[in-house]
């Protein structure tokens, strides 16, 4: 096949991955399953998020040069397999010795995934001449990933109250299936890489992406935002359990939340091209924190309006960093630093949950969102201020293409 038609069947492939591997009946329930279906305690159930990001720490970047070397696609087709057995296994979870078990596979099948989605996607339109579309198509792909969990949210809460949650846990365990025959089809382009042994493609990854200004900043703050808008993803459920939403809404909560993140995802390259990277960024930054105080203060089920913030700053931000990113990364390594963003979130992001679920059962979820918003008002500026530095003296300086591959 020439590049071209790759190129196209790449991105359609890629479509199908993120939609059907991001579809899940299970998520806009799965902590009030735990909780009241399995009688566990959310401190706990969160405190097993620190090993499973540590695991994730660990594998993100040997997954991703060995999704350099071996394929994106076979090691993506695997971590959809494993996703697909992790959630079976929740549903089947009656301990916390299983969810521990659960977890650790759900880290295999998310150091799978990180980076290995967007660099052949990357890749292939770079051998077609086309990878000026990256961002575009970066955008389309979140929106879908935006859309599946919204779907999935919005009958994944009227099917627990029909079904039961336990089934409908179990049953999500399908649509992971469909994605894994996605990966398999996909064609991993032909690049010259530069191979090196193993241990050298991993060592090299890390160093590229510090000794290199625009990737190291951009990872820093990347990671930074991406953790104040992972936030919700452990306090929403609590917040409507708090305000005694009733099962079967939890996906009509949810679903505006999805769809403010999803119109992000798909117009975050025009909006960026029109105010500006550093601008967006930079009102990012300051929204979150914003949004994570009015949490705090507003104590009424009105306020979970205020969630619908980060997930704009998520799809708007997560589409134009990951270009940028790409933009600054030579193809042999794209997965391999691409997966070490995915490692310095993972490292941060686990110590957060944790601290949330004690904050939430001993505290109270005023007090979880009040701490969010004291401790990103004090990480995020340092981080924005560095990389808004570098990003005008790159521009200034006309550096936007990535240095030779094996560079």
């Amino acid at each position: 096949m020439s590049p071209e038609v790759v190129a196209r069947r790449n991105t359609r492939l890629y479509y199908a991955f993120v939609l059907f591997n991001d579809f899940g009946l299970w998520f806009g329930i799965w902590i009030k399953y735990l909780v009241v279906e399995r009688g566990l305690e959310l401190k706990y159930i969160l405190l097993m998020d620190l090993p499973f990001w540590f695991a994730v720490a660990a594998l993100e970047a040997p997954f991703g040069a060995l999704a350099d070397r071996v394929g994106h696609s076979r090691v993506l087709a695997l971590g959809a397999a494993v996703y697909a057995l992790t959630i079976l296994g929740f549903g089947l979870t009656t301990n916390y010795w299983m969810l521990f078990a659960d977890y650790m596979l759900w880290a295999v099948a998310q150091a799978c995934r990180s980076g290995a989605d967007q660099a052949i996607v990357f890749d292939s339109l770079k051998a077609a001449g086309r990878e000026d579309r990256f961002a575009r198509i970066a955008g389309r792909g979140f929106a879908l990933t935006m859309t599946g969990g919204l779907a999935g949210i919005v009958l994944g809460g009227f099917a627990a109250a029909t079904w039961g949650m336990t089934f409908t846990v179990q049953v999500s365990a399908v649509t992971p299936l469909v994605a894994m025959a996605a990966a398999l089809l996909m064609v991993d382009p032909r690049l010259t890489h530069a191979r090196r042994p193993y241990l050298e493609q991993v060592r090299s990854g890390f160093a590229y992406a510090w000794s290199h200004p625009p990737v190291r900043a951009t990872m820093l703050l990347l990671t930074g935002l991406l953790m104040v808008t992972f936030a919700p993803v452990v306090l929403v459920q609590p917040f409507l359990i708090v305000h005694e939403v009733p099962t079967g809404l939890f996906g009509v909560f949810q679903a505006p939340v999805r769809l403010v993140g999803l119109a992000a995802a798909l117009v975050a390259w025009r909006v960026t091209a029109r105010a500006g990277r550093d601008r967006v960024v930079g009102a990012a930054c300051l929204s979150v924190v914003a949004a994570f105080a009015g949490l705090a203060l507003w104590d009424s089920v009105a306020a979970f309006s205020l969630f619908a913030v980060p997930a704009a700053v998520q799809g708007l931000i997560r589409p134009t960093l990951d270009a940028y990113i790409n933009e600054h990364t030579p193809s042999d390594r794209r997965a391999t630093v691409l997966s070490v963003v995915s490692l310095a979130f993972s490292v941060q992001v686990g110590f957060l949950e944790a601290t949330l679920g004690f904050i939430t059962d001993d505290i109270g979820i005023r007090a979880a969102f009040a701490f969010t918003a004291a401790a990103f008002a004090v990480l995020l500026p340092p981080l924005y201020f560095a990389w808004r530095r570098v990003y005008r003296e790159t521009a200034a300086a006309g550096t936007v293409t990535v240095p030779a591959a094996g560079g």
